[in-house]
């Protein structure tokens, strides 16, 4: 689903780009809130497109919400009806592309602003050109689902653009586990490959066929500002645990789990920062109770479940500990008042 131009220390991925996943899930009356609980996510998360996850945690959603829909092919038919131009990483392509050739590039170039899990390349040759997605660490597990729905969208915009030069025997598909699509899927000869990402090989010619955007939705113009995913360990650790503060198991074996790293090598990268977990978790803990206390009218109680407090006093311990204050005396001095109108009134007396 990603692309990017050198290894990070952190593998990441945009949460939001689970959204089709999502509603389809809904539109089938799927338990969808259940599935992604299953993965440590909330749907509010979703819509915040400064979350990012570790890549286990988008293949083990996916493999999920296949299982909760009794049905192998879902993300194969996810990619198959994808909005192309709403979908980030194809949104510029849709709207720009003249070629199949163009289409790709632009794609490619998009993608790298959506994760840092993978990167995507186009290798041309005389007679073959290759796309490829190539990930960019060992996974735990296979991501039949996720090279499925990679798969799906792949050939159908290389089918649109080759037109009536399509031929499906020339063309050759790659995935980690060919079970995740039909038999002889669109035609094509599909192959096992390994879990560090899927290919697509078809004749070079059809990168020069123009690209006919008509059929495909207009873009929004008011698209969300998505900020670059992180590449630096410490900040990319954060932006992962960001969307699991409420979680009341949030320990070293957790978090493991959670980035696909051993203990000795979290806690060395760590170490080398000059951190703990236990003071980053703590840290995120504070930033974020600090915000809700100021900003938001949420209770005391909600705010401490909300970063994965078992109850109000716990927080409010741990909050002046952090801050000298309760949590009631630092809301209550930080909060800033709005004037009474009346106040500012000409000839209207002010209060004593």
């Amino acid at each position: 689903m990603d692309s990017v131009h050198r290894k990070p220390a952190l593998p990441l991925v945009r949460l939001s780009l689970l959204l089709p996943f999502v509603e389809e899930l809904d539109r089938r009356g799927l338990e969808t809130n259940a599935v992604l609980k299953a993965s440590g996510l909330v749907r509010d998360a979703l819509f915040d497109h400064d979350v990012f996850v570790p890549p286990i945690v988008v293949h083990r959603f996916l493999e999920d919400a296949a299982r909760a829909a009794g049905d192998p092919y879902l993300c194969a038919r996810v990619g198959e009806t994808l909005d192309d131009a709403t979908w980030p990483p194809l949104v510029d392509a849709v709207s720009r592309a003249r070629t199949l050739g163009d289409f790709v590039i632009r794609f490619i170039r998009a993608a790298k602003d959506e994760a840092t899990s993978a990167k995507h390349v186009l290798e041309v040759g005389q007679r073959l050109a290759f796309f490829r997605e190539k990930r960019t660490s060992e996974q735990e597990i296979a991501p039949a689902q996720n090279d499925a729905f990679t798969a799906a969208y792949v050939l159908r915009l290389i089918r649109r653009a080759a037109g009536p030069t399509w031929n499906a025997q020339d063309v050759r598909l790659t995935v980690c586990d060919p079970a995740a699509l039909p038999d002889r899927y669109m035609g094509t000869q599909v192959n096992r490959g390994d879990r560090m990402g899927m290919t697509v090989s078809f004749p070079s010619a059809w990168l020069l066929q123009p690209f006919d955007a008509r059929g495909f939705v207009e873009s929004s113009s008011g698209r969300p500002v998505r900020g670059d995913p992180p590449i630096e360990f410490l900040e990319s650790l954060r932006r992962t645990l960001q969307p699991h503060l409420q979680a009341p198991n949030l320990d070293v074996a957790f978090v493991v789990r959670l980035v696909g790293m051993s203990r000795q090598s979290l806690q060395r990268k760590l170490r080398a920062k000059g951190t703990t977990l236990s003071a980053e978790i703590g840290e995120l803990k504070k930033r974020r109770a600090i915000e809700e206390l100021v900003q938001s009218d949420r209770s005391i109680g909600e705010i401490a479940t909300s970063i994965g407090f078992q109850n109000p006093t716990s927080f409010a311990r741990a909050f002046k500990a952090w801050t000298g204050e309760s949590p009631r005396e630092y809301r209550r001095n930080r909060r800033v008042r709005l004037p009474d109108p009346s106040e500012s009134r000409p000839g209207t007396p002010g209060r004593s």
